[in-house]
């Protein structure tokens, strides 16, 4: 019987990697993973031509914490990288010593040439292990001044399709960070007309009725507290997000045809991913602050027809900290070399051999969550919070528990409190020494105290339905 593993043997050469993180893209914004509206159809044809991960989620928020997860393999409990605003120098906790996927890649596996195509650099903190490993690291925004999601997702395809067709010989492992759809939604106008709701009205929407009894519209929110100010106002809209996934889904289009213009399409693997999600006015917010599904469900799409199934969607959960050891394994590094991860290689998953975790763990920088089964459990260390949704019953995380499911919260509260404390050992807990030094880097240059830091409360304690 033809597998994964017999394919990879019968290679002629290694397989090229490339590995594509779109900013702030929600996996529920995607007609793949059952958006009504067609934000994707050039991702929709790598999910229906690959596998797609339906419980695909962040390990860490926001960019610079869930970025190195990717690189990783670890939490920022492993990694110690919890926070950096893209304007603070001198920020970062991230450990040295822990090796990146580029740098493995060139040490252990070997016979690639390593590219990226970023400008995390660009931040004031400089996050340099974004840099380490890659023999070729192109910064399409060709300043190192501190910006950051300014930088358009044409402006790399603009240097990376180049790159390929030059290195076509060769096998290499290629990342690609398109900040799109990530804020200021400064898509060509093309893309910012593409789709138009009215407010108030919900026939150019899908309305959906959950077992908890109230109405939503998937990817938007509760029937009667959804985002839609007027376009004029300036501010941000949910229209203007989704034109953004269908410029970046052309990207990623203009990446496929090159793939195939060079001869490359047979012999690459290409893997979609997100950082982070965006709250599009959920939980009163417009942005990716807090670890509810808004921001924490992003998608995992492999994608090599010569080498992977087709067709195939794995239930359960999986991190972005199992991406780097499922390339690595793809590259040929035996499975007894791939460790000192805290993901697992997905290969077996893909190959039908196993099953993927029931119960995951997901950091940011203030809180903690528990997804076990149906149940998710959040504890905000810095609000003194806790929240508890039944997933199955309030999908989109409304109705919080925690005051009358006191069973679930103790036992998922215990389960995070042993989590935290078998990994951390004797050390003491990251997050916490990251946070103190934000709060004293904030204070000596915006001139604001720690209680100006302390954010607004996001807990929503229950809403009548």
């Amino acid at each position: 019987m033809e597998t994964i593993f017999t394919r990879l043997l019968t290679l002629r050469n290694k397989p090229n990697i490339i590995l594509i993180v779109i900013d702030t893209l929600r996996a529920d914004h995607l007609s793949c993973y059952g958006y009504f509206r067609e934000t994707s159809p050039n991702i929709d044809r790598l999910a229906k031509e690959g596998v797609l991960f339906k419980g695909s989620h962040a390990a860490a928020i926001p960019t610079g914490p869930g970025f190195t997860s990717i690189i990783t393999g670890l939490h920022p409990i492993h990694h110690h990288y919890y926070l950096t605003p893209w304007n603070i120098p001198n920020l970062i906790d991230f450990d040295d010593s822990i090796p990146t996927l580029p740098e493995i890649i060139q040490d252990e596996v070997g016979g690639y040439t390593t590219a990226a195509f970023d400008n995390l650099v660009n931040f004031a903190s400089h996050m340099d292990h974004f840099v380490r490993g890659f023999e070729f690291y192109i910064n399409a925004s060709k300043t190192s001044r501190p910006i950051h999601h300014h930088l358009r997702g044409d402006k790399i395809n603009e240097r990376l399709i180049p790159w390929l067709k030059e290195h076509k010989y060769e096998d290499f492992f290629v990342f690609i960070h398109y900040w799109d759809p990530h804020t200021p939604y400064n898509q060509p106008e093309e893309f910012k007309e593409i789709f138009h709701h009215k407010a108030g009205r919900l026939d150019d929407l899908k309305v959906e009725k959950t077992p908890a009894g109230y109405e939503y519209v998937p990817g938007w929110g509760k029937v009667g507290d959804l985002w839609e100010p007027d376009p004029s106002s300036g501010k941000p809209t949910i229209d203007l997000y989704d034109g953004e996934i269908r410029f970046v889904d052309s990207l990623v289009g203009e990446v496929m045809e090159a793939l195939e213009r060079f001869g490359l399409s047979e012999k690459t693997v290409v893997i979609i991913t997100s950082d982070h999600g965006e709250q599009l006015g959920q939980h009163g917010l417009y942005d990716h602050r807090g670890l509810h599904e808004s921001v924490v469900h992003i998608p995992l799409i492999f994608w090599a027809p010569t080498l992977l199934p087709a067709n195939v969607v794995i239930e359960g959960y999986v991190q972005q900290v199992d991406i780097a050891p499922t390339i690595l394994q793809l590259m040929g590094l035996k499975k007894d070399k791939i460790k000192n991860f805290d993901g697992i290689s997905l290969l077996s998953a893909m190959n039908g051999e196993s099953q993927v975790r029931d119960e995951i763990i997901i950091e940011n920088h203030e809180q903690r969550a528990i997804l076990s089964g149906k149940w998710k459990y959040i504890i905000n260390y810095f609000e003194k919070t806790e929240e508890l949704y039944n997933m199955e019953d309030d999908p989109i995380e409304i109705l919080n528990l925690v005051s009358i499911n006191d069973e679930v919260t103790t036992l998922l509260r215990e389960k995070i409190t042993s989590w935290v404390r078998n990994n951390l050992g004797d050390h003491p807990d990251p997050m916490w020494l990251q946070v103190a030094k934000w709060a004293q880097s904030w204070t000596r240059i915006f001139k604001r105290n720690l209680q100006d830091l302390k954010p607004k409360p996001t807990l929503i304690k229950g809403i009548d339905i």
